[in-house]
């Protein structure tokens, strides 16, 4: 039971931090069809423009609007794939911490648990003050909360590569063993998160053996398979799929369902979620003080707001991922009135 709160409070608290963040940008145009595929403009962000802009930040937000496309696109991205790191390692331990192949990797995915939770928090911190900044207030701390955010989320992904090793073991592990739909699922699941990790590095020889390996379960089967976990870990394997189904990115599950019935289904999930915070007396709108409490993160379901309202599918991802390296690297360059987070556990 204890496993399963820790769970459910995970994913409620990221979906809250995109929440913050959209809830007073969903009525701004945003016009994101001139970033096309082209990657030489993802080296528009330089890191003197974006120390630059950081410490104008504030003003920047109300007054730049590929500025604000920038970071608010940068926020979604960060927080769902940390959100998503973190739910795949559980979901990893509950489909292999029996199978005596997958010992190793799981004793290091676990060591890394409370990190991948204290990149959470710091995004959600990162959200809340963007999102703040967004509806006026005042915010002088901002440019240090995004840049804190932006290494918090740099940190995680130099973890990546359990991904990969947990990829590999489930494979070498089937080539004597029948193995369920559930294990295939979180394979696949982990697939798809490098797969992003690909195109967010402008990694094309890692994408192309990513794309050879190629999922186990077909978009029916992996759907399927979803319904088996809890809805926590459910809620947050759709609203990664809807990301990258927004961003074209290959989807399995996303290439069965359509955009509108797969925002239907994750509202559904939502909806189920807020009912099991009511009963462990969560306050959904003070979440991130009660989640912050018990170190982990928080909800509101505006990812899908952002998703449509931002046409993330016309903005190359190269570019997001351009975006949030050049801000980590900003760090150097702009002035911090203070240390960022602890990462490490």
């Amino acid at each position: 039971m204890k496993k399963k709160s820790i769970i459910i409070l995970s994913s409620v608290v990221a979906i809250c931090g995109l929440g913050w963040v959209s809830s007073h940008v969903i009525d701004w145009p945003v016009d994101l069809s001139d970033a096309s595929g082209d990657i030489a403009k993802a080296a528009k962000f330089s890191r003197k423009q974006v120390s630059e802009k950081l410490t104008n930040m504030e003003e920047l937000l109300q007054t730049d609007s590929a500025f604000r496309d920038d970071i608010v696109v940068a926020q979604v991205v960060m927080q769902t794939r940390a959100l998503q790191f973190g739910t795949l390692v559980d979901m990893s331990n509950e489909v292999a911490g029996n199978i005596p192949a997958f010992a190793e990797v799981l004793k290091e995915m676990n060591a890394s648990r409370e990190m991948v939770d204290n990149v959470a928090i710091s995004l959600a911190e990162s959200a809340e003050k963007l999102n703040a900044a967004l509806g006026g207030e005042e915010c002088p701390d901002l440019a240090q909360s995004t840049i804190n955010a932006s290494l918090a989320y740099t940190t995680l992904q130099k973890q990546n590569n359990l991904a990969t090793r947990f990829i590999e073991t489930t494979d070498k592990y089937l080539e004597t063993a029948q193995g369920d739909d559930k294990l295939k699922l979180v394979r696949d699941q982990w697939l798809e998160y490098q797969q992003m990790t690909a195109a967010l590095d402008g990694d094309n020889t890692s994408a192309e053996a990513l794309a050879k390996k190629g999922n186990l379960l077909s978009g029916e089967k992996a759907l399927a398979a979803v319904a088996n976990f809890d809805i926590a870990e459910r809620l947050v394997v759709l609203q990664s799929c809807e990301l990258a189904q927004a961003m074209k990115l290959p989807n399995q599950i996303g290439s069965v369902i359509r955009p509108r019935v797969l925002d239907n289904e994750i509202s559904k999930l939502y909806n189920a979620q807020q009912e099991v915070l009511a009963h462990r007396k969560i306050d959904p709108h003070n979440a991130q003080k009660e989640v912050l409490a018990h170190r982990k993160i928080d909800p509101h379901n505006a990812q899908k707001d952002i998703l449509a309202h931002r046409k993330i599918d016309s903005y190359n991802a190269l570019m997001i991922g351009n975006v949030i390296s050049q801000t980590a690297a900003a760090s150097n360059s702009v002035k911090l009135n203070k240390k960022g987070p602890k990462i490490d556990p």
